[in-house]
């Protein structure tokens, strides 16, 4: 029930901030995601994870499409506007995919060893490489993302961190994550506007 109320809630979450001037970042980048397939997940056997990051996604995801329908609606009474399903579809899709891949990944942040390390600096890198995207190309962001961004950085560390060799295993792979975060957040980008 808890998983259903958190993709409610973030779901809900981005589809105001759509809306709302210098919050459309949490409705376009990976923090509301990363953050949900994160605590959803960490801690958890393979198919738990995956289970709950799948549910958590789709949930978060179909709230967001029609929540930002209902948004426009009372915006703008009397504007036509619905839900495009094609997309809506194919987010969902999308969504299924990212839930086997976090649940699969990040359920080993805040275990120890090189595959812990490296399911923390995916999340980290997905974040870091949507706050370089958001700072390309004119080296300035709005600061309220950069900083809730560091926060979520900050609280995956102290979850993830148990020892100094598990940190200086998570410092050795934070760059190419970022880099990897960045191509992914860059490609999904394209991917939608030659989809649609």
């Amino acid at each position: 029930m808890e998983i259903m109320a958190a993709g409610v809630f973030s779901g809900g979450l981005a589809a105001v901030s759509y809306y709302v001037a210098g919050l459309e970042w949490l409705a376009h980048g990976f923090l509301v995601w990363v953050v949900l397939g994160v605590t959803t997940t960490a801690g958890h056997t393979l198919r738990t994870a995956v289970r709950r990051a799948t549910a958590v996604l789709l949930t978060g995801v179909l709230v967001f499409y029609l929540g930002r329908q209902w948004i426009y609606v009372l915006e703008y009474p009397g504007a036509d506007y619905a839900v495009d399903p094609e997309r809506m579809a194919a987010w969902l899709v999308l969504a299924v995919l990212a839930g086997i891949a976090c649940g699969t990944v990040f359920r080993h942040i805040g275990r120890e060893g090189w595959s812990a390390a490296i399911a923390t600096t995916t999340a980290i890198g997905l974040l870091l490489g949507d706050l370089a995207r958001d700072l390309y190309p004119s080296l300035r962001t709005d600061p309220v993302f950069a900083v809730c961004t560091s926060l979520v950085v900050l609280v995956i560390l102290l979850l993830a961190v148990g020892s100094k060799r598990q940190f200086g295993r998570i410092a050795l792979l934070v760059l190419p994550c970022a880099v990897g975060g960045m191509a992914l957040l860059v490609a999904s980008e394209l991917l939608e506007r030659l989809a649609w």
